[in-house]
């Protein structure tokens, strides 16, 4: 009978909070109140509470064990941990040998990969409210999930290196602080030789001048972006050719944080950098949360260069169709 009395109520709350559109704040402030106990416990640190937390160095931290030590870097946010649960996300169908592969990368103890996780598991006052609103809705329904393929003993990086402007509040200060860390940013290529892999869409660097203390620059473009992992086999071997001494650098979702793991057992520096491109655009332009969203998913191209740039094109040392 209880059973039966639990199966109609989730079945009612179902219907207020998923299924009328006009009861859509009502969803957020549960997501919100789920989320409230792993946020205080995160500012006050208190030991009695019956929370977990994973540990997250900051971004300054890791960007040190980055340039100092020269480690790689292999992240993981919503969208890896959606294809260890063979789930289907926009970029890639559902894969067993993804999934696979993404797990013995966060299972792997290389000495110089850093695992880099969401800031996102406890206290989200720095975000701004749409950021906010993100990770408390995901954490509401995936946080059990997420947790079973994590070690809460092992201390991990930071995902978020190359978010470090738009999602976060917006002040004077804040955008000082951010002057700060891309000049800290750009270290991690200073005077290297780098070769960039990444989709046909991505063409990182080609619109801003974030790239420019680089000693040369290289591309290992995919086309198309979609199911990337499909073809990993080639993607993993036209490194074959390449010095070990280069700077790899990786924008492809799931497949670049396979990549960068692969890469550094092979010897290379390889950091899983994601669009980071974009995010330097954001920062130079100050670009708002609302100019965001009237663009719709046209945001991520926004700042794509034209495709048959020849400085572009003379770049490319490889094409994976």
């Amino acid at each position: 009978m209880l059973k039966k009395i639990e199966q109609e109520f989730n079945r009612f709350k179902k219907k207020i909070f998923h299924y009328d559109p006009k009861d859509k704040q009502l969803e957020e402030i549960r997501y919100e109140l789920e989320n409230v106990p792993y946020e205080i416990y995160d500012k006050t640190i208190n030991d009695g509470f019956s929370v977990q937390l994973p540990k997250i160095k900051s971004k300054e931290e890791t960007l040190d064990r980055i340039i100092n030590d020269h480690c790689s870097l292999s992240r993981f946010g919503d969208g890896e941990f959606a294809c260890m649960n063979l789930s289907r996300i926009s970029y890639h169908d559902p894969s067993e040998d993804l999934a696979e592969r993404l797990k013995e990368v966060l299972s792997s103890d290389l000495s110089n990969l850093l695992i880099g996780l969401p800031d996102c598991f406890g206290s989200l006052d720095c975000y701004e409210p749409h950021t906010r609103k993100f990770w408390r809705k995901y954490m509401s329904k995936k946080r059990q999930m997420t947790y079973s393929f994590l070690d809460m003993n092992r201390v991990y990086y930071n995902a978020f290196i190359n978010r470090y402007y738009f999602n976060f509040n917006k002040s004077d200060e804040h955008y000082q602080r951010c002057c700060t860390y891309v000049q800290r940013l750009k270290e991690i290529w200073k005077n290297r030789d780098v070769v960039l892999f990444e989709s046909q869409e991505v063409r990182l660097g080609m619109t801003n001048d974030l790239l420019d203390g680089a000693k040369s620059i290289s591309r290992i473009v995919f086309c198309p972006a979609k199911n990337a992992f499909d073809k990993y086999d080639q993607i993993l071997s036209s490194f074959d050719e390449v010095d070990s001494d280069v700077l790899i650098l990786a924008a492809l979702g799931p497949t670049a944080t396979v990549l960068a793991y692969d890469l550094c057992k092979k010897g290379f520096q390889a950091v899983d950098i994601g669009q980071i491109s974009e995010e330097y655009e954001c920062f130079l332009r100050k670009e708002t949360s609302v100019e965001r969203k009237r663009l719709g998913r046209k945001s991520q191209m926004k700042y794509a260069s034209n495709p048959d740039d020849p400085e572009y094109k003379k770049q490319i040392i490889r094409k994976i169709v």
